[in-house]
């Protein structure tokens, strides 16, 4: 699964002064997934990006095997 991730460039200094907070805030977003843990980012300037290119085709990719969704 590949997880696209937005960073506010202004939120920089945020960022490095949050340290590890926002280190685990960040991987726990990442292991749950859930909107709730990615919301607890935002003050970070740190989103979801939740839109696929319009080009690429939806594909579900199970082991090596590669399967289109329609």
């Amino acid at each position: 699964m590949r997880t696209i991730i937005e960073i506010n460039n202004d939120r920089a200094t945020v960022i490095r002064d949050g340290g590890q907070e926002a280190a685990d805030l960040l991987a726990r977003a990442l292991m749950s997934g859930s909107d709730a843990a990615w919301d607890r980012l935002r003050p970070y300037g740190i989103k979801r990006v939740v839109e696929r290119h319009p080009t690429e085709p939806a594909k579900v990719v199970v082991g090596e095997r590669e399967i289109a969704v329609r």
